[in-house]
C-alpha cells in the first residue's frame, strides 16, 4: 500500500481514536483592533479594541485539537477556580470533552496568556500564571482519574508546558501505569523536564527544544538532524522520536532506528500560535488509529501547515484536513 492510500486511511480512522490528554491547561486570550497612532505617554500603538477571543490554550487546545479532529477527549489537568477557568471548562465540555479529570484548584490562578493584536500584527503578550508544582492531592487526584480512564483510552499524550502539573513524582506514576495497562504514551517535553519521560513510546520536540538538549553548538545546523534525534532518544529514553522544524518538515527517527527528514507543507504564515498543539493532536490520533510513524509525522505535518495559516490560536478540523490533502496531491 501507497502511502498517500496510508494516509487517507489513516484519516479515516480519526473519529474512533480515543485520545487521554494530561498537561497544562491554558485560557488563550486574543484582543483584536487597530492601531493609528502613538501613545503621547511611551513610544506604543495605541490600540482601538473591536473584539476579543478566549480559546483553550496549552494542554486544553492539544484536546480541543483532539474534538476538532473528529476523536474522543479524556482531559486531565488543573484549571483555577476563576473566570479563565470556567471558560475553558464550558467550551471543552460544549463541544463534547470528557472533563472528570479535570481538577478546579481553589487558589491557584488559571494560566491565561492574552496577546493585543493590531493589523493582524501581535502588538504584546502579557500572561497571567503559576508555575508553582501542584500540590500532592491534587497529584493524587490527577493519577487516580487516569487510572480509571486507562481501560478506555489508545494513546495518553503528556502536554508538558513547565506550569508546574507534570511534576517528576506524577511523570513518573504516570509512565508506569500506562505501562501497566498498555498504553502508549506521546509526550511533547520540555527540555528541563524529559528525563521524566523514561519508556515514552514518543517524545516530540520542537527545533530549538531539540537543539538546547543536543548542545549549543549545533545550534542553527540542521545538517546532522539524525545525531541530534537520536541524542533526544537516549537522554529521553523512548522509543521514537519527531523533532518540528517548522517550515522546514519533521525529523522522524522510528523504533527500528530508521531516520527521515520529512519536508514541510508550503503555506502563508498567518500565526504560529498553537500549530504544535494541532500538529502533536494529529500525530497521536494517526497512532492511534495504527498509522506508522512516518505517516502520523506527515499527517502531522499537514496539520501544522494548517494551523499556521489561521490567525490566532485555531482547532484544525478534520474536513480542512482531508481537503487539503486531496489539494496538496493534486
Amino acid at each position: 500500500m501507497d502511502e498517500q492510500t496510508q494516509i487517507r486511511q489513516a484519516l479515516g480512522a480519526f473519529p474512533q481514536a480515543r485520545i487521554g490528554v494530561l498537561g497544562d491547561l491554558m485560557a488563550d486570550r486574543f484582543i483584536y483592533g487597530k492601531a493609528s497612532r502613538i501613545s503621547p505617554e511611551a513610544p506604543v500603538p495605541v490600540v482601538h479594541i473591536t473584539h476579543r477571543t478566549t480559546q483553550p490554550g496549552g494542554a486544553a487546545n492539544v484536546g480541543n485539537n483532539v474534538l476538532s479532529m473528529g476523536g474522543t477527549l479524556s482531559l486531565f489537568g488543573v484549571l483555577g477556580d476563576d473566570e479563565a477557568g470556567g471558560e475553558i471548562r464550558g467550551l471543552l465540555e460544549e463541544r463534547g470533552a470528557r472533563m472528570d479529570g479535570v481538577v478546579s484548584v481553589g487558589g491557584r490562578p488559571s494560566t491565561v496568556k492574552t496577546r493585543v493584536v493590531a493589523q493582524n500584527q501581535q502588538v504584546v503578550r502579557y500572561d497571567e500564571e503559576t508555575t508553582a508544582d501542584i500540590d500532592q492531592p491534587t497529584r493524587d487526584c490527577l493519577l487516580a482519574s487516569v487510572r480509571h480512564a486507562l481501560p478506555q483510552l489508545d494513546i495518553l499524550l503528556l502536554s508538558d508546558y513547565a506550569k508546574g502539573v507534570l511534576t517528576e513524582e506524577l511523570a513518573a506514576s504516570l509512565m508506569a501505569a500506562a505501562h501497566e495497562a498498555g498504553v502508549p504514551v506521546v509526550v511533547d517535553p520540555k527540555p528541563g523536564n524529559i528525563t521524566r519521560y523514561q519508556g515514552a513510546d514518543l517524545v516530540k520536540p520542537n527545533l530549538s527544544e531539540a537543539m538546547a538538549l543536543f548542545g549549543h553548538d549545533a545550534a542553527g545546523n540542521l545538517r546532522d538532524m539524525e545525531s541530534v534525534c537520536r541524542h533526544v532518544q537516549e537522554m529521553a529514553g523512548c522509543r521514537q522520536v519527531i523533532v518540528t522544524a517548522g517550515q522546514e518538515g519533521m525529523h522522524v527517527l522510528d523504533g527500528e532506528g530508521s531516520y527521515r527528514h520529512l519536508p514541510g507543507m508550503p503555506r502563508e504564515v498567518f500565526d504560529v500560535a498553537g500549530a504544535g498543539d494541532s500538529t502533536l493532536a494529529a500525530i497521536a490520533m494517526a497512532l492511534a488509529g495504527g498509522a506508522d510513524l512516518f505517516v502520523a509525522a506527515r499527517i502531522g505535518n499537514l496539520a501544522g501547515s494548517i494551523a499556521v495559516g489561521h490567525l490566532g490560536v485555531t482547532a484544525v478540523r478534520l474536513e480542512e484536513m482531508m481537503k487539503e490533502l486531496e489539494e496538496f496531491l493534486g
